[in-house]
């Protein structure tokens, strides 16, 4: 045994002693964006399991997954976007008892849900924030010609309700880059953000264990 898997299980420890003495300020709603190719094989879609399965087991509530698509030609996204909807619906159903998801397409439609009572998890696979405004731009709009709202009595509530994911993160991750995706552009004004050079499929415990603690130590200003 070399002196690094010998420090490991001991450093392990030491993050889930240190997390477990402030419970309550562990994040409740956790954000996390990958890239297309964080998800196509096997081994990722395991990590991506691992994940929710430890922000599960320190109280994480929520958790919405942001999944960058970057090819340009639509057939291909279109075939890229299915495949890994359904990679991820095959993952997610051994997933424990009362967790529930909804994976988006990237038209904002629901793919396939599941529902839950204790623990959540939202995907979109290449719909972007400024996408999912717009979509929910269109909608109020079209509530007003329906005569079901005036104008005068838009707000941002209004406006919040139809977006596909109502509830404002309190950490948002990027894996593997230094810089934030489109994702939850109206949600995550006042999110912590968390940058790691590790790459996604690398991911240990360890290292979500460390973006909990991390959090832990922050004061949030919420903008202030």
């Amino acid at each position: 045994m070399n002196l690094l898997s010998f420090g490991y299980p001991i450093y392990e420890r030491y993050l889930i002693w240190q997390i477990s003495k402030y419970p309550s300020k562990a994040p409740k709603h956790v954000a996390v964006i990958l890239k297309e190719t964080d998800l196509l094989d096997l081994k990722s879609m395991e990590k991506l399991q691992l994940a929710l399965l430890e922000f599960r087991r320190f109280k994480v509530d929520l958790v919405s997954i942001y999944v960058d698509i970057l090819k340009d030609d639509l057939a291909l996204k279109t075939e890229l976007i299915s495949g890994i909807a359904s990679r991820l619906e095959e993952s997610f159903s051994t997933l424990p008892q009362g967790t529930g998801y909804e994976i988006y397409g990237q038209e904002g439609e629901v793919t396939t849900r599941r529902e839950g009572k204790n623990f959540f998890v939202y995907v979109s696979l290449g719909l972007g924030g400024r996408e999912e405004i717009t979509r929910a731009v269109l909608e109020v709009l079209k509530d007003v010609k329906q005569g079901s709202v005036r104008p005068e009595e838009i707000d941002e509530k209004h406006l919040e309700s139809r977006l596909l994911v109502k509830q404002e993160p309190d950490i948002m991750i990027r894996s593997g880059g230094q810089k934030l995706s489109d994702f939850l552009v109206w949600q995550s004004v006042y999110s912590e953000l968390y940058f790691t050079d590790v790459n996604w499929k690398k991911v240990r415990k360890i290292d979500l264990q460390r973006v909990i603690r991390d959090y832990q130590k922050r004061q949030r200003r919420y903008g202030r």
